[in-house]
């Protein structure tokens, strides 16, 4: 009698587990230098990954008055990690992560509401407009690899799930936020072809366009990416290796937080990518 009562409370507990699967949460991170095509390639695969959200880490920077100014560059120093309130961040995916977010929803999906203050996803982002004009990918490759997604979910009978990707420029440094991600995408150019991207692009800051002024790249950009990361790349030292690679991830480093490293220079072919990425993602997932 015992035997046939752990029996039926384990085939009722089977059925609840069925019937109200717990909501599970996948973080992943997006991330390489500026203008290397992450956020481009997040919108991608915001489009074919169902219940996916995009997380923007440059809408966590700080106030410009609590920028750091750099005396010996004459300028603010958005590209330096204290720029960004990483802890704020940290909080916010803790919260998406644990489900016990206090929040509302907007096109559902929350505003998350915590002591470090708010994260709304109806807010314009201070990213440039999306589908940057260097990244083609073809339709019929996203919507193969949409009905592929959906196909997996609808087998496996997933239950309830989101996806967030978490974009931004200083993920990889940090290794508690790392940590947090179930996968990072580390996608990479060389340095002529970051330099060239980024002097194009014109950014949204508390409101107002804001262009780079002249030599920013090489004042700022690149220093900041080079300094934050040279430790995590194989022959980091070597400034010009760097610049001709994009910089290649240490394999233990790869392995030991899950970082999966993608090139995006100017031959880059966007569809055989973004296919190596969402298999890459699919595996993660299923």
């Amino acid at each position: 009698m015992k035997i046939l009562t752990l029996v039926a409370a384990l085939m009722v507990g089977y059925v609840i587990l069925l019937v109200n699967p717990m909501m599970r949460t996948i973080l992943i991170g997006v991330t390489g230098a500026s203008s290397s095509g992450k956020s481009t390639i997040a919108n991608i695969l915001r489009t074919i990954l169902r219940n996916c959200e995009i997380i923007h880490e440059d809408d966590f920077f700080k106030l410009e008055k609590d920028v750091p100014f750099d005396k010996k560059r004459n300028d603010r120093d958005w590209d330096c990690p204290d720029a960004i309130d990483i802890d704020k961040l940290k909080k916010t995916l803790a919260l998406l992560k644990n489900g016990n977010m206090k929040s509302t929803y907007l096109s559902g999906f929350p505003v998350i509401r915590n002591e470090g203050g708010y994260y709304d996803y109806s807010l314009k982002s201070t990213e440039p407009p999306r589908n940057d004009s260097h990244f083609k990918c073809k339709p019929q490759t996203i919507s193969k690899l949409k009905n592929e997604f959906d196909l997996l979910v609808n087998k496996r009978r997933y239950g309830e799930y989101r996806i967030f990707l978490v974009d931004g420029f200083l993920i990889l440094h940090d290794v508690e936020l790392l940590q947090q991600l179930d996968l990072t995408l580390f996608i990479k150019a060389n340095y002529s072809t970051l330099k060239s991207r980024r002097e194009k692009r014109i950014y949204t800051v508390e409101g107002k366009e804001w262009v780079d002024p002249e030599g920013y790249f090489d004042k700022f950009v690149w220093p900041g990416y080079y300094n934050n990361h040279k430790k995590i790349f194989i022959n980091g030292s070597d400034e010009e290796v760097v610049k001709l690679s994009g910089g290649d991830l240490d394999a233990k480093f790869k392995y030991r937080y899950r970082v999966n490293e993608f090139r995006n220079d100017e031959y880059t072919n966007a569809d055989d990518m973004i296919e190596e990425i969402t298999t890459c993602i699919f595996r993660t997932i299923f």
